[in-house]
């Protein structure tokens, strides 16, 4: 659940500003503290996991606890463990009570490199990567940014789909290209890398073009268009993806969203970038509708019978199984 994920970090940082009203939740809430700092990323001991989960649920049994407190969205988000707390109800309004919270950039990045370093990435990689994530929230593209730190890059290295810690191969290069070996590390890193390289032969020769084997996901594809403008460069940067868009006038995934990006330098204080999937919509927002709770647009997912989807939960399921697809611009 990435919104719950983007409170656990502003927890990390703040855990203080949370009080506990009782004695006894007092404690919990310190054990449960004890068992964060033992275990910040939820992914290395299976015995502090299931103490945090036993104390949790004893922690939201206690009278008075505030259901808006950040330990269970670090419950559900980094341990795994979702816990329902009754919604205190206001005695003027008899509505539920919400507290805004701002998450300051710099602690979710802060949070996203120690995550990437307990992972077993270099200082270099986890900069890196922890910075092209919160580029995405700060341009208002939550489907790519923090929301994914979880699901994309911690669970994909728990299952050996991608490595914390590869090195970058060259396999061939020339004055203006180079063909790269990503080595199945993070493309977080390896876009960064890549991009660069295209710079400096850009610079030197009057263009760069660099292509990749073997990477993993690499964020927002303006993060890196963005970078060749920057420097003075018109960037163009594109990938593949998985099926998941139906063709025109079909009903099956077949084609990737296959995102398409360039930036060019300009007269204002920012670059012109335009970053843009082959669909109507991508699986990342989807997730953030499931985050919010919220129906799927209409017109955005369609399933095998043709017959459009909005059922946000149920689209997730069934994109994996091939029962529904994105529909294609």
């Amino acid at each position: 659940s990435h919104m719950r994920f983007s409170f656990a970090i502003f927890a990390l940082s703040c855990l203080s500003l949370t009080q506990a009203s009782s004695p006894t939740s007092s404690l919990l809430r310190d054990d449960l503290l004890g068992l964060i700092g033992k275990n910040p990323s939820g992914h290395k001991d299976g015995n502090v996991i299931n103490e945090f989960s036993s104390k949790l649920k004893a922690y939201a049994e206690t009278p008075g606890v505030d259901s808006s407190d950040v330990l269970f969205a670090i419950g559900s988000s980094v341990f795994g463990v979702d816990v329902t707390v009754p919604k205190a109800e206001s005695a003027q309004t008899g509505e539920d009570e919400e507290k805004p919270v701002i998450v300051d950039f710099d602690y979710m990045k802060q949070f996203m490199k120690d995550v990437f370093l307990s992972y077993g990435c270099t200082e270099d990689q986890a900069e890196i990567s922890s910075e092209v994530l919160i580029e995405a929230d700060k341009r208002g593209i939550d489907s790519h940014g923090l929301g994914r730190l979880k699901p994309i890059y911690c669970d994909r290295i728990d299952k050996g789909i991608l490595w914390s810690n590869k090195p970058i191969t060259i396999i061939k290069e020339t004055e203006t290209t180079a063909l790269v070996d990503g080595n199945l590390g993070l493309g977080l890193y390896i876009g960064p890398y890549c991009m660069n390289l295209a710079i400096q032969k850009a610079k030197k020769y009057g263009v760069g073009f660099v292509a990749v084997q073997r990477s993993t996901h690499y964020g927002i594809a303006g993060y890196y268009a963005s970078m060749a403008a920057e420097a003075g460069c018109v960037g163009l940067c594109g990938t593949n993806a998985r099926p998941s868009i139906a063709p025109t006038f079909g009903v099956e995934p077949m084609l990737g969203t296959n995102p398409l990006c360039f930036g060019i330098p300009s007269d204002d204080d920012f670059p012109f970038v335009i970053d843009c999937a082959t669909s109507v919509n991508q699986r990342g927002k989807i997730e953030k509708y499931a985050r919010e709770g919220v129906e799927t647009p209409r017109g955005a997912v369609i399933d095998n019978e043709g017959i459009e989807r909005t059922d946000t939960e149920g689209i997730l399921r069934d994109m994996v199984l091939g029962k529904c697809a994105l529909t294609p611009l």
